[in-house]
């Protein structure tokens, strides 16, 4: 009797890792690619927001991240992306392809092991023009450590 209720309780214990496992993977967007799960665009659960609210174009006009005004927004794949200035909405309208970041704002270094991961607006670099943001410092020097082929395989992942 003691055995079995002991069972039931370990059962118990072991769903609730799994679950809270499960509410943090689906809360950082982190599956497996192939899975098919991912959105185009890595955005918030609720709200919809791209890159977490930041200015996607600011990257590249301040080279820094810079948090987007709710006020100046723009409706593109699917999401909702925010703009510190009109100048940079109209910039990002002219050609959202050069602003946007490469899969879709999810972690590089998750996509170049075949991921989606969340990542952190504030951890990002800009290689031969083109935005690429990770999950934290850390990931970012290790997958810049792995150069082009990182990159190679990440775009091969994003397909």
């Amino acid at each position: 009797m003691r055995s079995k209720k002991f069972i039931n309780r370990i059962s118990a214990i072991l769903g609730i890792i799994v679950m809270l496992l499960i509410v943090f993977a689906i809360y950082n967007h982190i599956y497996p690619l192939s899975w098919g799960l991912h959105g185009k665009v890595n955005k918030g659960l609720l709200s919809g927001e791209a890159i977490h609210g930041y200015d996607p174009v600011a990257y590249f006009t301040e080279l820094r991240a810079v948090k987007g005004n709710e006020n100046i927004s723009f409706g593109y794949n699917d999401a909702t992306w925010y703009f510190a200035s009109q100048e940079n909405l109209d910039l990002f309208k002219s050609d959202p392809e050069k602003y946007s970041p490469q899969f879709g704002g999810y972690c590089s270094f998750a996509v170049s092991k075949g991921y989606s991961a969340d990542s952190d607006p504030e951890t990002f670099e800009i290689i031969d023009g083109k935005l690429y943001l990770c999950a934290e410092p850390d990931i970012k020097e290790d997958w810049l450590k792995e150069g082009k082929t990182a990159i190679d395989i990440a775009y091969e992942n994003w397909k």
